[in-house]
């Protein structure tokens, strides 16, 4: 995310101190999970306009992102960045959440397919 998207999505998080329990949320408040997380629901772009699934999809499709994982070895300590296209980005978080993978993610980044990290 660009540091202006970052900042606009912990905006609407500080800002909304309306929190719903619900399983869909209404567009723009602060909601929270059954689980404890908090999450903001957007049904509408900039402009109004409902979002569309198959250009969400499609655009989501073009993202790849760079995942630092921590890893220690002795007394040393390192981090490896792998460059995961989004269609695998849930089986790479598995293979840390299943302890099968050497060390610990720390960060993720999304980044368009013709930028460089």
């Amino acid at each position: 995310m660009t540091d202006e998207l970052n900042k606009k999505v912990i905006d609407l998080f500080s800002v909304n101190n309306k929190t719903k329990k619900a399983k869909h949320c209404n567009n723009g408040n602060v909601c929270k999970t059954s689980d404890g997380y908090f999450y903001v629901s957007i049904d509408t772009d900039e402009n109004g306009r409902h979002l569309d699934e198959e250009s969400l999809l499609k655009r989501a499709e073009a993202f790849y992102y760079i995942v630092k994982v921590l890893v220690k070895e002795g007394v040393r300590v390192y981090i490896n960045n792998y460059k995961i296209p989004a269609e695998e980005l849930l089986d790479f978080i598995r293979i840390y959440n299943d302890n099968k993978g050497e060390g610990k993610i720390i960060e993720i980044d999304k980044f368009f397919q013709d930028e460089w990290a």
